[in-house]
C-alpha cells in the first residue's frame, strides 16, 4: 500500500482532519495533501513526525542501485 494512502486511512481512523495533522506535525497543509496524494518526496524527518503523531512505526528500506 502506498504510504500516502496509509497516512490518510490512519488519520481518518483517528478522527483527524488534514489541517489537524498538518498543524500537529508542523508541516504545511499543502505538503500533507501532496503526501497523502502520492505526490512529492517527503523527508524522513517529515514522515517520522507524522508517524509519531499517528502512532505508527516508520520502516525505511534502502535499495542499492547498481550502475552498469
Amino acid at each position: 500500500m502506498e504510504i500516502g494512502n496509509t497516512i490518510k486511512e490512519r488519520r481518518a481512523m483517528l478522527g483527524l482532519t488534514q489541517l489537524d495533522l498538518a498543524e500537529m506535525s508542523g508541516i504545511g497543509l499543502r505538503t500533507l495533501k501532496n503526501i497523502e496524494g502520492g505526490k512529492g518526496n517527503p523527508s524522513v524527518n517529515t514522515l517520522t513526525r507524522i508517524a509519531e503523531i499517528l502512532g505508527m512505526e516508520l520502516q525505511i528500506v534502502i535499495k542499492k542501485i547498481n550502475e552498469s
